[in-house]
């Protein structure tokens, strides 16, 4: 006999047999580690390329995404944690995470000692060892609690050594003058370990506490390992050369030095070692060392800085080396013309020719300033003539120059002694923004000489007719007829139209009407060059560069946010804005031309 029910369920609480189960909220990709990390990288990431108008300082859109996954569940809050706090531009965060009173009060060292405790370290420590990059030290703190703060943690009962046991990169930054008297490059020895490889010392000074002179002394001991080491100090009140030599002399496996100029036997013996490869010597106006050696072998990237030329050319006069690339920085407000003359000259003489195949050469003020409008330093044809001696350059950065002075003939010239060019940089960054007196030809002629260019910054001036075409455009249906003016093989390119109901495909046989094609080019910086106003020499200007470079997508011009050049730069602005958009809207005859791999587009 069946049971009798004491009571029914009420039908909105039954459960139906074809009901499934609420899917979770979270997306199934989540689940999945290695894409979950992917995710998070490219959050961070974020950070470190500002959108265009952004200031580096404001980009923190990443690290308060990350704060926000890391605040979402279980889960995410590791991964996340440990991004977020991979880097550290400054060393507040990590002694704020402590309780305010112990760093917003100027309390004596015993004081911060006796309130912290265990708890503390354990808050501490849970960031610290997801810490690799530091920029030290702080912001907003006053050096004196911040002494007192890492001291008390480093006398904790339950710390250790280095404070940040998986730091790999140490930046450390004493810019300002006050840093002199009360210098925090000390607490070093608290952070770096081990593990630390890379070392950046930007001081206004070097020490002249016996203190902290006696921690960078120390530096190879307690960074054993370390394989890139830089020593910058600004001020140039006495010769901190010794006191670096005998720093870098000490590690073992050194790569990369970015230091002033230290003595012969401090060099000899890093050359005997055979694994420095990145040399950067910065000269002041202190009693220079001379190197009178060839540089070794090893050395394939080699950079050299002048308060200004002369200093450049009495380092260098004494020095052979063959390396791969080189930089050479100038200062420029006490260089005279004839010094940058006989600085281009030597370095012929001094640079193995066949060798160099990347050169950058910049202007920056003598006195650490930036550069005003009247600092800039003309780019003439005899000048650069020094230059064609290196036949293998694949990458030319001058763009700091005046070119205002070179013609298209000049252009001609310059890329016919460098057709292995695949990044040329010229006068778009000039301050002073002389009109140049090129057109567009320069452009023609350094594409034709250089068929592998990708990279091009120049200066033109837009408003020139483009020079007439050198072979012909033919249009036939059907068969292809066209040849070019110079015998070569026409292109075809097909356009579909619908006309009267009935459609019928044309096949156009089209050549480049300037005889070249590039196929890497999709962006060129014009830097301060004039475009023009005529509506149709802008049409002209946009057709010969989609012409010559027919993956060009973007024009790229100096701006001007704060309106600070005045309207004739605005009116030119937007000229090259007409120029962008003629590019992008001239898609009529769309031009069928294989990507440089060699497979169909």
């Amino acid at each position: 006999m069946a049971t009798k029910r004491l009571f029914s369920v009420p039908h909105f609480l039954r459960r139906s047999r074809h009901t499934t189960p609420p899917a979770s909220s979270m997306h199934r990709c989540f689940l999945i580690s290695e894409i979950f990390c992917l995710i998070l990288e490219f959050i961070r990431q974020s950070d470190e390329s500002p959108e265009e108008g952004e200031c580096w300082e404001d980009c923190t859109i990443g690290k308060r995404t990350l704060a926000s996954v890391a605040r979402t569940c279980r889960a995410f809050s590791a991964p996340a944690l440990d991004l977020l706090w991979m880097r550290l531009d400054s060393l507040d965060p990590l002694i704020k995470v402590l309780p305010s009173r112990l760093w917003a009060k100027k309390h004596s060292r015993f004081v911060v000692r006796m309130f912290m405790g265990d708890k503390q370290w354990s808050t501490f420590h849970k960031y610290a060892v997801r810490v690799h990059f530091l920029r030290g030290p702080c912001c907003g703190i006053p050096p004196s609690i911040q002494r007192n703060v890492v001291t008390a943690l480093a006398r904790c009962s339950r710390a250790s050594l280095p404070l940040l046991p998986n730091l790999t990169e140490l930046v450390w930054n004493e810019s300002d003058t006050y840093s002199v008297i009360d210098p925090t490059v000390s607490l070093i020895k608290y952070f770096a370990g081990p593990r630390v490889a890379t070392i950046s010392l930007f001081l206004v000074s070097w020490p002249i506490y016996v203190s902290a002179r006696a921690v960078l002394a120390d530096l190879p001991n307690i960074c054993p390992n370390v394989t890139s080491f830089t020593a910058i100090p600004r001020a140039t009140l006495n010769d901190h050369s010794p006191d670096i030599g005998d720093i870098v002399s000490k590690w073992s496996n050194l790569r990369v030095l970015r230091t002033c100029a230290l003595s012969q036997a401090v060099m000899d013996e890093l050359a005997s070692k055979e694994t420095l490869n990145t040399l950067s010597i910065e000269l002041n106006t202190c009693v220079t060392d001379l190197y009178v050696k060839k540089l070794p072998s090893m050395v394939h990237t080699f950079s050299l800085e002048g308060s200004n030329a002369l200093h450049c050319i009495r380092y260098l006069q004494m020095l052979h080396g063959n390396p791969t690339h080189f930089r050479l920085h100038v200062g420029l407000d006490v260089t005279l013309p004839s010094d940058m003359d006989a600085l281009f000259q030597m370095l012929p003489m001094r640079l193995d020719t066949t060798q160099l195949r990347h050169l950058t050469i910049t202007l920056r003020s003598s006195f650490r300033r930036a550069l005003t409008l009247h600092s800039s330093f003309p780019l003439t044809e005899p000048i650069l003539a020094s230059l064609y001696a290196f036949s293998s350059l694949v990458t030319l950065d001058m763009n700091a120059f005046c070119a205002s002075e070179l013609d298209d003939a000049a252009y001609e010239r310059m890329a016919g002694a460098w057709p292995e060019l695949r990044s040329l940089k010229v006068g778009a960054a000039d301050v002073s923004r002389m009109k140049p007196v090129a057109s567009v030809g320069a452009v023609i002629a350094v594409l034709r000489s250089c068929p592998c260019l990708e990279t091009l910054h120049i200066v033109f001036d837009g408003a020139i007719a483009p020079p007439p075409p050198t072979t012909a455009l033919d249009v036939d249906e059907g068969t292809q007829r066209g040849k070019s003016a110079g015998g070569g093989e026409a292109e075809k390119v097909g356009v579909e139209g619908v006309e009267g109901g009935k459609e019928e495909r044309v096949t156009m046989s089209r050549t480049c009407s300037w005889g070249i094609s590039n196929q890497y080019m999709t962006e060129i910086h014009v830097g301060h060059s004039p475009a023009g106003e005529d509506m149709e020499g802008l049409k002209n200007l946009a057709s010969c560069l989609r012409s010559v470079m027919p993956r060009l997508g973007r024009i790229q011009s100096i701006k001007d946010p704060l309106g600070m050049l005045g309207m004739f730069d605005m009116a030119e602005s937007e000229g090259w804005r007409t120029v962008q958009r003629l590019l992008v809207d001239s898609k009529d005859l769309p031009l069928k031309i294989d990507p440089p791999d060699g497979t169909p587009g």
